[in-house]
């Protein structure tokens, strides 16, 4: 059904709660950074963009920071970070103005598809009565991230790739091709939507869709080559170590209290914990990753994702899964990194209607990672300064913090298994009450 034809009355009608509360939530969030209502820490919402403005003013000269170590970014990330300036030569705007307004638009384009999205599955779900379940917890799920979600390009990032998930053309060649282009542009921005490609179909489409994400990356960065300095990220993101908010940093700060010795340092950008061992496990995060990813290669051959089983739920779910392992086993684990999860989540959760007609199978993973996101503002900004300062209290909080995320994509991986790649012994066998359990949870009728 096309865009046109959803655009009913009553579809608008029944959209306006939602985005309502949209509008409230965000209206609250730029208060926030614009120090109307005072926040914990303001700097928080604004040292980044500081730092996108000096480097804008570098990029605008025709090269990259490159004598920068905090510059750790792709080459496209100069696209998204110069756009801003570009917005303030053609209205007067600040810069700061200016990025605000690129990332509240990029916020309300991700809703918007996720609403979308919903209106599809209602139609899927030949109703008329449409479920905003996943439009509801990606409001609530950015609100509760906080607002530096608006003080960080990430948000934008999380844009690109919700049009490559999400947007369906006429035609399935044409979808293919955007949905390259969309994955290829985010990577060359913020490389984790790369891990999209993960749930894209066998067959024709989905070589078609990895063909234009190639050229959807190789294309600019190209002509960005062009400027000096492009590729001095790898050289900073390679001398990084481990960030203390990290999964693979929780057992060194525990350690600290019992005599380990190890020191909190802001280096390349952020506070990394420097002792013995850590150099050794911040390489094997990267082994971690390597990993991750082939157990998601096996995954595809074992589910065997032809064009006939392909689902747009198993894209959404793969692709929660694919960045929850990036999240889980980097080096650095930011709070805005949670921004990527909150735009996946909540396209799942607006499959959740469908069950297993081609729904998500993740529904307890996306609600418990709605519960570790709505934590985030008291690990960050809250308790950071204590963490850096070696409380042992902020410590406990981030372990527990971590393990969740790390609960959730166990979780997440489990169900992905059971369901797509299991022996079809294992996946009908299971007990009929534990079927009803997870058709409850999706809101579909139970088996008798």
């Amino acid at each position: 059904m096309t865009l046109r034809a959803m655009l009913t009355l009553g579809r608008l009608r029944s959209a306006v709660l939602p985005t309502a509360i949209w509008a409230w939530t965000r209206g609250v969030l730029m208060l926030y950074v614009y120090n109307v209502i005072p926040y914990i820490s303001h700097s928080d919402i604004t040292g980044d963009v500081k730092l996108y403005n000096r480097w804008s003013n570098i990029l605008s000269h025709g090269h990259f920071p490159q004598h920068d170590p905090t510059w750790q970014y792709p080459p496209g990330a100069a696209i998204v970070i110069e756009l801003p300036r570009v917005v303030r030569s053609l209205t007067g705007l600040s810069y700061y103005s200016a990025f605000y307004a690129m990332a509240l638009a990029s916020d309300l384009i991700i809703f918007l598809l996720v609403v979308y999205r919903c209106w599809r599955t209602a139609d899927e779900a030949g109703t008329r009565q449409v479920n905003y379940l996943g439009a509801y917890a990606y409001v609530a799920a950015i609100f509760m991230v906080g607002p530096f979600a608006f003080g960080r390009y990430d948000i934008t990032v999380t844009m690109l790739a919700s049009v490559g998930l999400v947007v369906v053309l006429r035609s399935a060649t044409s979808t293919s091709r955007l949905r390259g282009v969309a994955i290829g542009l985010g990577t060359i921005v913020k490389v984790w939507p790369v891990a999209l490609i993960f749930g894209l179909p066998h067959g024709t489409q989905g070589r078609r869709a990895l063909i234009w994400a190639v050229l959807g990356a190789a294309v600019p960065t190209l002509l960005l080559l062009a400027m000096p300095g492009s590729l001095s990220f790898l050289t900073q993101q390679n001398n990084r170590g481990l960030e203390i908010e990290s999964v693979l940093a929780t057992p060194f700060l525990l350690a600290r209290p019992l005599g380990y010795h190890g020191v909190i340092r802001d280096r390349y950008g952020s506070w990394e914990i420097i002792g013995p061992g850590t150099s050794e496990i911040a390489t094997f995060c990267e082994l971690l990753t390597l990993l991750g990813f082939c157990w998601l290669l096996w995954w595809r051959r074992r589910a065997r994702l032809t064009p006939e089983r392909w689902t747009e739920g198993v894209y959404y779910d793969v692709g929660l899964v694919a960045v929850m392992i990036s999240i889980i086993t980097s080096r650095v684990l930011s709070p805005q990194y949670l921004v990527w999860v909150c735009g996946l989540l909540a396209l799942c959760l607006s499959l959740a209607p469908l069950g297993r007609r081609g729904g998500t199978v993740l529904v307890g993973p996306c609600w418990l990672l709605l519960g570790t996101i709505s934590i985030t503002q008291l690990e960050f900004p809250l308790l950071f300064a204590p963490l850096v300062h070696g409380s042992v209290k902020a410590a406990l909080f981030v372990t527990g913090r971590n393990a969740l995320l790390v609960a959730a994509t166990i979780w997440a991986g489990y169900l992905l298994w059971t369901r797509y790649a299991a022996p079809e012994a294992e996946r009908t066998e299971r007990p009929t009450a534990t079927r009803n359990v997870e058709r409850k949870a999706a809101g579909v009728p139970a088996i008798d």
